[in-house]
């Protein structure tokens, strides 16, 4: 128990990049938490952490091996919560993966209220953009816009993300509106990442897709979106990040003829993990989220 309180620390640690601020989350104290990574070390006898006065930083070695001790961590401690018949969404730590982008649209914000609501949970989330295998780099779950399929990982449909082509009155007054989607390559577009640069449009039972070239492409979508009001182009964004604009009347929406193409928002997560309690609440909850 010793050496795996030991390698606890020691993913603590790289997680944090700091001793410190390490101590202070598990609640004991800096010397302590030095103490046990170099025990973790020498179990492993690989160094894994770089060290200086003003930075703790992964070597070589600790990032091809982190992956593989976060998910040994997180799987003990999954055992001994099945063990203890945890209840749903009553304890225990949830390791969870999603995009900037995603986050900003009221995600965050979502899974703030289901930790509100289950008082014995522990979240740790990291904002990354591109697509992460869980079951290799120690996630619970990865929520993404239709995430690659891995081996041994389930990937479940949590809810639609719509879209709205749309561009600011000061835009449409330089540029005029377009009015069908192949005279969007003449126009300034703005996008997120997530939509990528081949836009596809629904009419008449039909697809319609166009290849644009971006003025602005970013992962932040709320760049997107101030570019696009303040008359950068037209731009193909979530409903849940345009919303408040298009009832303002900063952004116009366009081509009604032309429905963008929707997209799923999927959890991908380990196979071992699919049936955890806290996991099910989790998916339970992101499903209910508005479009």
């Amino acid at each position: 128990m010793d050496l795996l309180e030991s390698l606890r620390s020691l993913v603590l640690v790289a997680n944090c990049e700091s001793f410190s601020l390490a101590a202070r989350r598990s609640g004991t104290s800096p010397s302590v938490m030095i103490k046990r990574v170099n025990a973790a070390e020498w179990h492993l006898k690989l160094e894994v952490l770089k060290r200086t006065t003003r930075s703790v930083t992964l070597t070589e070695g600790g990032r091809r091996i982190l992956p593989s001790l976060q998910t040994l961590v997180h799987n003990f401690d999954d055992l001994m919560a099945s063990l203890r018949q945890e209840s749903p969404g009553a304890a225990g730590l949830i390791r969870i993966k999603i995009s900037p982008e995603l986050a900003e649209g009221g995600l965050a914000a979502v899974l703030s209220s289901f930790l509100k609501a289950h008082v014995g949970l522990r979240m740790e989330v990291v904002l990354l953009e591109r697509s992460v295998n869980p079951d290799e780099e120690g996630f619970d779950i990865c929520i993404d816009f239709q995430s690659r399929a891995y081996p041994r990982v389930t990937e479940i449909p949590l809810f639609v993300c719509r879209f709205v082509l749309c561009a600011a009155p000061d835009y449409l007054a330089r540029h005029g509106q377009p009015s069908h989607p192949r005279e969007l390559q003449r126009h300034w577009t703005l996008a997120p990442d997530s939509v990528g640069k081949k836009w596809t449009f629904r009419a008449h039972r039909r697809a319609v897709t166009v290849d644009v070239t971006p003025r602005l492409m970013s992962a932040d979508g709320q760049g997107i979106l101030n570019a696009a009001t303040r008359g950068q182009g037209i731009a193909l964004l979530p409903t849940y990040l345009c919303g408040p604009a298009l009832a303002a009347g900063t952004l116009i929406p366009l081509m009604g003829d032309y429905a963008p193409v929707e997209t799923w928002v999927t959890a991908s997560v380990p196979d071992t993990k699919v049936d955890l309690p806290r996991i099910r609440g989790l998916i339970e909850w992101l499903s209910r989220m508005p479009a």
